[in-house]
């Protein structure tokens, strides 16, 4: 490690001052055309300038800026350095070498390695170093109230400090280096030690989805068998199967009718808890641009961001991209250690323990949020009780115009989550998450065990773990627009994954019939059976039934019975697939009015081919289950770029800059 002598640091604050307009600021108006909010009039008798960062005045900042920061931190509600810092008014190397001045000690430049055992919390600010031959023991990246009382202790101290000051990105830095084994330890088993039988790890054999994979075959085969009571007993079976989902699915669509519960946004800073916003990201360096403007966009108080992307240790040119664009807003790059499995919800459990917020919001690499989404969701948050655990918003896509495939997922997308599942939260049932766009309570996560590393569709079981430990999701009136993918072969690979962990989700959850009914109740239960049967065998075995159907109303008896059993039988088929086209074009038609999309409405004659396309991936995933169960297939973003304006208005010098106003050039 690098010790930095101490040397007096230099100022330039005339320079600053001369630079400073007089004239009235303007805050970075938003992409959603919202009022451009003004702050209060500065005062003309100037506050004392918190402990914090009062001593930045003797080391060259000058006085205009602290009280600047001091008046946003009180704004705001949180300490001093944390609205300087995350304001980009003074850099993060400048804070630390100055404060290293200040209390006398030696401030570290360069990595450092802390012991695994000494480590605290990151919230804490300090921990033990691992090689002490220096004559340091203790490392330092202090914020807030540690600020002040570290100059106490420093102030009390006899002799030469044990301890060295560095900046908070070093220092967390080092701590996530101290022990990468246990943390991917961790980040693997978290479910495992909280519940072990709802973890996919334990789900099924090879052996045994072989045998499920054979018994599904024959049952599709036995629709076709010469012996009547054997197509009887199948067509039953599946009839049976199938009404459920049909009927869930007609009850969505009348409850989504209901208003949805919703709130004005929190206008005051200082409500406003803070917010952990986290993205797992691989091979994304094409899309990191856009990432960054997205989250600019967000209006919500910097200092009470907490933004985390987690990076696989061998995915070198995302985290170049990051660090080339990045954010504005204080952020970390999360490295992921090397373990297994190489999943999105493993990356996300790495990063919750270095979770500073109440609440943890869900993004994927292309999504482009409402700037005012986590306002409403913090604001709904205030107002539900304590087990509202997630709000779910609607994920819209945004490239529905490129081809008949992407304007066909845009509609399903509407009939989901602009319908359908916000039927099922008006009625109390479990949802099954989207993969984004999920805001949660972390003390719920916590209770939970946060995500399956193991499950390759972790928000849908993630929804289903939270509501058998007595939490409730909702939805919220809140759009995040996303890329879909507009080639027929990334588009197969995704849905496979995503069946493939629908798969994984009703193993586990189905292992103990018993147990889900007790955890759910019988209403929630069925209901939890239903999505499985119309989102599982429906695309299995739909195409099946959906032949048989049509092979005997040209050929067979379907419409011409002969005996009881024959009319009883055709009676039922008729009466499905009435009831099932209705149920498949019903949420389809309202998701397209309610979210403006009468556009696409052609796209409706490709219907058929994209439940083939379903079909495909969903047998696919059956075989992938069998091979390599627990395998994550990438979908590649950023092959349609869609452009993000940039926030652009009259703005504060003080406020949103993209290069610190006391930075290293000008204050070292």
């Amino acid at each position: 490690m690098n010790f930095v002598p101490i040397d007096s640091v230099a100022s330039s604050a005339s320079q600053i001052k001369d630079e400073l307009p007089s004239q009235p600021f303007r805050r970075r108006a938003l992409a959603d055309s919202s009022p451009v909010r003004r702050p209060p009039p500065r005062s003309t008798v100037s506050r004392p300038i918190p402990v914090e960062i009062a001593f930045l005045s003797a080391h060259g900042v000058p006085e205009q800026v602290l009280q600047f920061a001091a008046a946003t931190a009180r704004r705001q509600g949180v300490c001093a350095d944390e609205a300087l810092l995350a304001e980009g008014l003074v850099c993060e190397d400048v804070f630390y070498r100055a404060l290293a001045k200040h209390l006398n000690v030696d401030f570290i430049d360069s990595s450092v390695d802390v012991a695994a055992s000494g480590v605290v919390t990151a919230e804490c600010g300090y921990a033990r170093v691992r090689d002490p031959s220096s004559g340091y023991l203790w490392l330092f990246a202090p914020s807030g109230s540690g600020v002040f009382r570290l100059m106490s202790a420093r102030r009390a101290a006899r002799g030469r400090p044990l301890f060295a000051i560095t900046t908070r990105t070093r220092f967390l830095e080092a701590v996530r280096r101290a022990d990468p084994a246990n943390v991917a330890r961790n980040a693997a088993f978290l479910v495992e030690r909280v519940d072990r039988e709802l973890c996919a790890r334990g789900g099924l054999r090879r052996g045994q989805v072989g045998l499920l994979l054979v018994a599904l075959v024959g049952l599709a085969a036995s629709l076709y068998a010469p012996f009547f009571f054997l197509r009887l007993a199948s067509s039953l079976l599946l009839a049976g199967v199938f009404f459920c989902g049909v009927f869930l699915r007609l009850f969505a669509c009348v409850a989504s009718l209901q208003r949805c519960a919703d709130a004005e946004p929190l206008e005051s800073d200082a409500q406003l808890p803070i917010y952990t916003i986290v993205l797992a990201l691989y091979q994304e360096a094409a899309v990191a641009r856009q990432l960054a403007r997205a989250i600019d966009r967000l209006d919500y108080p910097r200092a009470k961001l907490d933004i985390k992307f987690v990076i696989e240790a061998d995915d070198e040119p995302t985290a170049a991209a990051l660090r080339a664009h990045p954010p504005h807003a204080p952020h970390e790059i999360v490295i992921a250690p090397e373990g297994a499995p190489r999943t999105k919800p493993r990356a996300l459990n790495v990063a919750m323990p270095l979770a500073r917020g109440s609440l943890v919001a869900v993004f994927d690499a292309e999504d482009l949020p409402e700037p005012r989404q986590l306002r409403r969701a913090a604001t709904l948050f205030a107002a539900a009780p304590p087990s509202v655990a997630c709000l779910q918003a609607s994920l819209v896509i945004d490239n529905g115009e490129l081809n008949w495939m992407t304007a066909m997922f845009a509609l399903e997308y509407a009939a989901l989550f602009d319908v359908y599942n916000k039927g099922l939260a008006a009625m109390g049932m479990p949802l099954f998450l989207g993969g984004t766009s999920n805001h949660f309570r972390i003390e719920a996560l916590r209770d939970i065990g946060f995500w399956d590393a193991f499950n390759v569709t972790e928000d849908a079981d993630l929804g289903l773990r939270l509501a058998r430990a007595g939490f409730e999701v909702r939805t919220f009136g809140s759009q995040t627009f996303e890329e879909a993918p507009a080639v027929f072969g990334a588009l197969v690979k995704q849905r496979t994954r995503w069946f493939k962990g629908w798969m994984q989700t009703f193993i586990v959850h189905c292992r103990r019939p018993m147990r889900l009914f007790v955890d759910l109740g019988s209403r929630r239960a069925i209901a939890v059976l239903a999505m499985f049967a119309s989102g599982l065998f429906g695309p299995l075995l739909g195409p099946f039934l959906a032949a048989r159907v049509a092979y005997d109303a040209i050929f067979g008896a379907l419409l011409a019975p002969a005996g009881p059993l024959e009319i009883a039988l055709s009676t039922l088929w008729c009466f499905l697939a009435i009831a099932g086209a209705i149920s498949l074009i019903l949420p389809l038609a309202m998701g397209m009015r309610r979210c403006g999309l009468t556009r696409f409405r052609r796209a409706l004659i490709y219907l058929p081919a994209w439940l083939m396309m379903l079909s495909i991936a969903a047998w696919r995933a059956l075989y992938e289950l069998w091979r390599r169960p627990f395998h994550w297939e990438k979908t590649e973003h950023g092959l349609t770029m869609r452009s993000v304006p940039d926030v652009e208005t009259e703005v504060d010098p003080f406020v949103s800059r993209e290069e610190p106003l006391f930075d290293q050039e000008a204050g070292a």
